[in-house]
């Protein structure tokens, strides 16, 4: 990994937040970030986030950190490093209140991602209190309809399918879907909760005492369809977060048989 060379990230004290100047551009970290997660440099990426909230440490700059600890929670869901990222999570929580910024927006957002790794490692019913938290500021903010819900509902079904809410996951997916679709950048945040929708009836399936699959593969079947069309309109740009979907989406349609499209879809993931 090339050096790290503090000046290329220090910047001017903040004269919005009235507090302690920011020590790094987070902007540039995060572009960096996404650069070694593209690549699958997952070490130079630790380093990375570990340097900075090492350099932050003894200033008192509480809004870089939370700002790093969000991106080194995601981080550790991605590596599956439960014990580690709830301790993460529960930092960053901690500092959302030091500052004061629970009913601010950009504080929700963390709320949500606080939840997903509460949710990533078996800790369903912590997680809907965070993502109920989020909602509750971003209904006190945003108008309805805006984007961020849809990423809200999405993730907060997930967490309700874990405890068996199906009726109300079904709801939400449904909302995000709806909500996603009236973007031009919505297929494929909107693929993912298709495939969330399919996973869903599965579940239902398992737990139905008849197990009888017909009264939920069309359901499946339907959803399924609708990702694999939505990940291949014609208009899509096949960036990094285009990869990513692909990768995320691939495991899912192999599950359910579709094996070629899970093939296509491994190889777009690959391609640089």
């Amino acid at each position: 990994m090339e050096e790290l060379k503090k000046e290329e990230y220090t910047i001017k004290p903040c004269t919005s937040c009235g507090n302690n100047a920011r020590l790094v551009d987070i902007d540039r970290i995060r572009k960096k970030l996404d650069d070694f997660f593209d690549k699958k440099s997952f070490e130079e990426a630790e380093r990375l986030i570990n340097y900075w909230l090492k350099e932050i440490s003894n200033v008192n700059d509480y809004h870089t950190e939370l700002e790093l600890q969000n991106e080194y929670i995601g981080f550790l869901r991605k590596l599956g490093r439960g014990d580690e990222a709830i301790i993460h999570a529960k930092r960053c929580d901690e500092l959302i209140n030091i500052l004061g910024l629970s009913e601010n927006v950009s504080a929700a957002t963390i709320y949500l991602n606080v939840a997903t790794v509460y949710k990533a490692f078996g800790k369903p019913d912590i997680a809907v209190s965070y993502f109920l938290k989020a909602k509750q500021v971003y209904d006190n903010n945003l108008k309805a309809g805006d984007k961020l819900f849809s990423g809200l509902f999405n993730n907060m079904a997930l967490a309700l399918v874990d405890i068996e809410q199906f009726d109300a996951a079904e709801k939400l997916y449904r909302e995000a879907i709806d909500i996603i679709l009236r973007y031009n950048d919505g297929e494929l945040d909107a693929a993912i909760s298709h495939l969330n929708l399919a996973d869903l009836y599965y579940k239902k399936y398992k737990i139905d005492p008849s197990d009888d699959y017909s009264k939920y593969s069309d359901k499946i079947e339907k959803n399924c369809l609708l990702a694999w069309k939505l990940l291949n309109k014609d208009d899509t740009t096949r960036d990094a977060y285009y990869r990513f979907v692909c990768e995320k989406c691939a495991p899912s349609f192999g599950f359910y048989g579709y094996f070629i499209y899970e093939k296509e879809l491994v190889k777009r993931a690959n391609e640089r």
